[in-house]
């Protein structure tokens, strides 16, 4: 049973996780828990309980003597981050091609189309990530669901919320175009070869920005 603590920890991460995505909390950023506390109003034990989960999702790393700062991540963790996605997101819509129904399927071709008719990189992002949730969601793995989500929210932030990643929406919407057909035609190798090169897409993309901020650090 989930106490008040618990809640108010859940709570917390999910603001941080929030400001960090969008990159109002930027890489290599002090988490000053004076300050989000009182952002937050909560006490610092809670606080502090969120900052440990972020930092065991990869999002935050704890130092003895500077406290907790925003991960910024190498190359190396760039590749790594990707590669996983790769095999669990591959994976994923792989499965769950096998078990998808048509009713998701249909939400699954209206998120695709809302995505090419977004004017903002908020929504843009939004819609992103339910068009992948609901064709993975099928698998019937939770434990990979969530693993796909952790990942993702590692890279999200240098994606700039899409800012990077969709300001090319419609070479993007041609690879979700082709996924969703993949899905529609239950052809769950194609569906999986389609993802994995999707995830590559973006992957290279991050990897440029990761290695110019790196330049300019």
């Amino acid at each position: 049973m989930e106490t008040k603590f618990d809640s108010t920890a859940d709570a917390v991460a999910s603001g941080l996780r929030d400001l960090i995505v969008s990159g109002e909390l930027g890489s290599g950023e002090r988490l000053v828990e004076r300050d989000l506390a009182e952002r937050f109003e909560v006490s610092r034990i809670p606080l502090r309980e969120a900052i440990q989960r972020l930092a065991r999702e990869g999002l935050v790393e704890i130092f003895r003597n500077r406290g907790a700062v925003v991960r910024m991540l190498t190359v190396q963790d760039v590749e790594e981050i990707y590669g996983l996605r790769a095999l669990l997101e591959g994976d994923a819509v792989f499965r769950g091609v096998k078990r998808i129904d048509d009713e998701t399927l249909a939400r699954a071709e209206l998120v695709h189309r809302l995505l090419g008719e977004a004017v903002t990189t908020q929504k843009q992002g939004e819609l992103n990530r339910e068009f992948h949730e609901l064709i993975y969601g099928a698998c019937g793995n939770a434990r990979q669901l969530a693993a796909i989500r952790e990942l993702r929210a590692q890279v999200e932030r240098y994606e700039r919320l899409q800012n990077t990643l969709l300001a090319d929406t419609p070479s993007f919407q041609h690879e979700h175009e082709a996924i969703l057909e993949a899905c529609l035609a239950r052809n769950a190798r194609g569906a999986r070869a389609l993802t994995v090169a999707h995830i590559d897409s973006a992957r290279r993309i991050v990897l440029a920005v990761v290695e110019r901020m790196a330049e300019q650090g």
